[in-house]
């Protein structure tokens, strides 16, 4: 008896419907996780932070920095939501933070409140990335 199928017979409605069902499915799982990938967090941390709560910290403490309202208040907002969903000691990751905002604006005098505008944007992206929605931008 041979193992394929016989090419002179059609395929069986059931076959058919069976085999568009399994395609049908395989796209939605493919749109499923390409959607899912979205919210993945991008490799390494900003600014050289050592790990997540510490980068929480840091943009923190950038968001803190600048002030102002509008949509810096919604990204402070945003970072200490994030630091409350982590393991590790709150306080302590926005310390680290802090000390190493301040080193970087130590080396970045030249700059001034330029290089807070930056980090301000690459923690804005990184919150972006991360799921956040901010309603100042509609």
């Amino acid at each position: 008896m041979p193992l394929s199928h016989s090419t002179d017979q059609p395929l069986s409605a059931r076959t058919v419907w069976g085999l568009g069902g399994l395609a049908a499915l395989g796209i939605v799982a493919l749109f499923f996780l390409t959607w899912q990938s979205q919210f993945a967090a991008p490799p390494g941390y900003l600014f050289d932070t050592p790990s997540q709560p510490v980068e929480a910290g840091y943009c923190l403490s950038v968001a803190q920095e600048l002030g102002g309202g509008g949509y810096v208040d919604e990204a402070a907002r945003f970072w200490v939501a994030r630091l409350r969903g982590y393991d590790a000691d709150m306080g302590r990751a926005i310390a680290d933070g802090r000390a190493r905002l301040g080193r970087d604006q130590a080396v970045q005098t030249a700059r001034g409140v330029q290089w807070l505008f930056y980090a301000m944007d690459q923690c804005s992206n990184r919150a972006v990335s991360y799921g956040a929605r901010f309603e100042a931008f509609g």
